[in-house]
């Protein structure tokens, strides 16, 4: 026989049953909020690994950090502005929290920007001012890198020694003119020529690099405009003996893995980069912070640092191209 105050036991534990069972059952638990996901869309030209590599390491580590969802969106046709503004507008109407930008055509783009409205927060990644439909601008100052560049390979070449700046003539953008810019004003003012040459992909590269070989002009500098001539470039250049003979020198921009390589062998001489790591992770970061509180504008400023053989040891230099390695 179960006593009265066994009894009681008994209906305590039922009713505290009960009681457990509704706050369960109607959230009456403390629990902790759920973290909202802010859905972020980066719309770019391409994301291959080579190019883009510590750019999408920064913005999955800041994606982690700010709880957002990245999807990357790359264009069909390189420069094609007018497919860009349209997946700007598809983004907006598919429920994008914030949208991050780097412009095909800067120009263009930009012209674009100020005829649409873009109703959610925008981070823009590039050479281009900020319009007013531009939340935050994360900018690298393109002719300055080139200017840069430039000083450094008349620092490092013989006096009057010939440079052959070579283009794409299909990519007219506005971080390639600007580059150039700063690159011929600076040749300006030294005693070395400077020509630009117009190529069109892989072969007319090759083409004019085997060109090259017979030169009898003495030794001439090489300036790559893109990170895809230079490695195309370093890439010939490793395969002829005769070619390193001619070449005094070969400069450019970008840090993707093969140039590095290159840089470290010596066949690249000089290289300008910007901290692309940083470049990711502010702009998922500005663009949660946009979401969160608002649309108060921003611009951002990235420095270019040059970097040598000598130099690409260096513990700071060894940070930026190879981050959370």
């Amino acid at each position: 026989m179960i006593g009265k105050r066994g009894k009681l036991l008994v209906v305590l534990y039922v009713v505290f049953l009960a009681v457990l069972f509704l706050m369960c059952s109607t959230d009456l638990i403390i629990r902790e909020p759920e973290k909202e996901i802010y859905q972020v869309a980066v719309i770019i030209e391409e994301a291959r690994d080579d190019n883009y590599g510590n750019f999408r390491k920064g913005m999955d580590q800041a994606a982690m950090e700010f709880n957002a969802d990245v999807r990357f969106i790359t264009l069909y046709e390189k420069l094609n502005a007018e497919e860009q503004m349209e997946l700007i507008d598809r983004e907006q109407q598919d429920g994008a929290d914030a949208l991050i930008v780097a412009p095909a055509d800067g120009e263009q783009v930009m012209n674009a920007l100020t005829k649409n409205q873009v109703t959610i927060p925008l981070v823009l990644l590039g050479a281009g001012e900020a319009g007013e439909s531009v939340t935050k601008n994360i900018m690298v100052d393109y002719k300055q890198m080139g200017e840069l560049l430039a000083q450094k390979m008349i620092e490092d070449m013989p006096e009057n020694c010939p440079v052959l700046a070579l283009a794409d003539s299909q990519m007219h953008s506005i971080r390639s003119r600007l580059f150039l810019e700063g690159a011929f004003e600076a040749f300006g003012n030294s005693k070395s020529s400077f020509q630009i040459v117009e190529t069109a992909g892989e072969q007319e590269i090759r083409i004019f690099m085997e060109g090259l070989e017979n030169w009898t002009g003495g030794q001439v500098a090489i300036l790559a405009e893109s990170p895809e001539i230079l490695a195309e470039a370093a890439e010939l250049l490793a395969d002829s003996p005769t070619l390193s003979k001619r070449i005094w020198g070969l400069y450019g921009r970008g840090s993707t893995i093969p140039i590095l390589n290159y840089l470290d062998r010596g066949l690249v001489k000089g290289i300008c980069v910007t901290d692309e790591f940083s470049i990711g992770y502010l702009s998922v970061s500005m663009a949660v912070e946009a979401a969160e509180k608002g649309a108060e504008k921003k611009v951002v400023a990235m420095d270019s640092v040059y970097i040598d053989k000598e130099s690409l040891r260096d513990p700071v230099y060894e940070k930026l191209l190879f981050p959370i390695e």
